[in-house]
């Protein structure tokens, strides 16, 4: 076995369990993106699992029948299909939406313009009730920001960091909502420098590893660092192998971070690398079995099975947008070709359902092109099923799993405006 595959031990999932055992597992192991324990992790922006979102570390709290996420009794579910939602009250894209403990989702600055080369961030967040489908206002942020990133930490707090400010510029600063006080606090800025485009998992220490991203629109950086909000410190988490821009970073089981993708000036990248948690000193870790295409503006989500399902992407340049879908084993550490999407995509969402099926909602189909407003589901039988457009073409949104049973679709920009627009889907 090799050094990787004895690193990636751990994470092994016997292939002869049953799906609902391996479900209920998952749901267990990974509260967060389950009916009765929280949400999805962000673009991620992702999240996006927030993954994803992009997005990184969204927990919820289920709210019961009668609970703030809005749930409804066990008996009374709803029926599926997409759910119309009051909109934001300000129009928002390459924002980050984290589902705090009560669950409520806060949603954190964007660009409040559809053209993403025009700077133009938000220093306003706002906070959604399902059970009310109304929105308030958030706590406003000390910098406007966007192509940041969100993470819920142990202690209910939700920790930004970096983005583009209002110069264009990439951030190193970052921020710490108190939800109880509805506002935001300055923390230590992140050491080595700003970056944008980035991506952040909580980790099972409750720290955060932020790693990747940017300076610009044309290179990436190699360098990630950890915080702990205990102590309101950063620490060095060790040089990434190569530099990624728009990378997706996934936790595994075992508290290993699965670094995938990106881009920097020589184009999309084909390779990834895992960071262990537990032996920090290691550092990052190359695996030796690349992915068959470049992989930028690509999702990744993690399945019950504690697999990583990867799709779309951009690559190249002018660009070709992608259809193929990847999955990534760790118990073997190698990638194995899916059934290709319906629609080539990039810059959409992937959020995992608990039945372990994925959602996959708008994007760009083509470099050029306008944003699509159609959505697919991943199928536990390995097939992709197109499924009731959304009402909004969209992409650079965000797409978080709430406790009573949805994913709730939010802003984006349909090329030429950014939308203060959103939707849920039942599955």
């Amino acid at each position: 076995m090799t050094v990787l595959g004895v690193l990636l031990l751990s994470l092994q999932v016997a292939a002869c369990l049953d799906v609902d055992a391996v479900v209920g597992q998952f749901c267990l192991d990974n509260p967060v993106i389950c009916e009765d324990g929280g949400s999805d992790a962000g673009p991620d922006g992702n999240d996006l699992l927030d993954a994803g979102g992009p997005d990184g570390g969204d927990a919820g709290q289920d709210g019961g029948d009668a609970g703030p996420d809005g749930g409804l009794p066990d008996d009374e579910r709803e029926p599926p299909g997409w759910k119309s939602v009051a909109p934001m009250r300000v129009r928002r894209t390459a924002h980050t939406a984290t589902v705090l403990g009560d669950g409520r989702v806060l949603v954190v600055g964007g660009s409040s313009t559809g053209d993403l080369s025009m700077v133009s961030p938000t220093n306003t967040t706002e906070l959604y009730t399902v059970a009310a489908n109304s929105w308030s206002p958030g706590g406003t942020l000390r910098t406007a920001r966007m192509n940041h990133t969100a993470t819920l930490l142990r202690n209910g707090k939700v920790l930004v960091v970096g983005g583009r400010g209002p110069t264009g510029d990439a951030l190193d600063s970052a921020e710490l909502y108190d939800v109880g006080a509805n506002e935001w606090r300055a923390v230590s800025p992140i050491p080595g420098g700003a970056r944008a485009s980035h991506a952040a998992v909580l980790l099972p220490s409750g720290k955060v590893l932020v790693a990747g991203g940017g300076f610009s629109d044309t290179d990436g950086l190699n360098t990630s660092v950890l915080y702990d909000p205990d102590h309101d410190a950063w620490t060095n988490a060790g040089d990434l192998n190569l530099k990624r821009n728009m990378l997706t970073l996934t936790l595994l089981d075992g508290g290993v971070a699965l670094a995938m993708g990106g881009f920097h000036r020589f184009g999309a990248e084909t390779s990834a690398e895992v960071y262990d948690s537990n032996a920090p000193d290691g550092g990052w870790r190359l695996l030796a079995q690349e992915m068959d295409r470049g992989r930028n503006g690509h999702a990744s989500t993690l399945l019950p099975s504690g697999k990583v399902l990867v799709t779309g992407s951009l690559e190249g340049s002018p660009g070709t947008v992608l259809q193929s879908v990847d999955l990534f084993e760790p118990d073997s550490a190698s990638w194995t070709p899916q059934a290709d999407m319906r629609e080539a995509r990039y810059l959409h969402t992937a959020t995992a359902l608990p039945s372990g099926e994925v959602l996959v909602t708008g994007g760009y189909s083509t470099p050029y092109g306008e944003p699509r407003a159609s959505a697919e589901i991943f199928r536990r039988d390995g097939g992709w099923e197109p499924i009731t457009p959304m009402s909004w073409a969209r992409t650079s949104h965000t797409a978080t799993w709430l406790d009573s049973g949805s994913v709730l679709i939010i802003g984006g920009t349909d090329g030429d405006v950014a939308l203060n627009t959103a939707e849920r889907y039942v599955p």
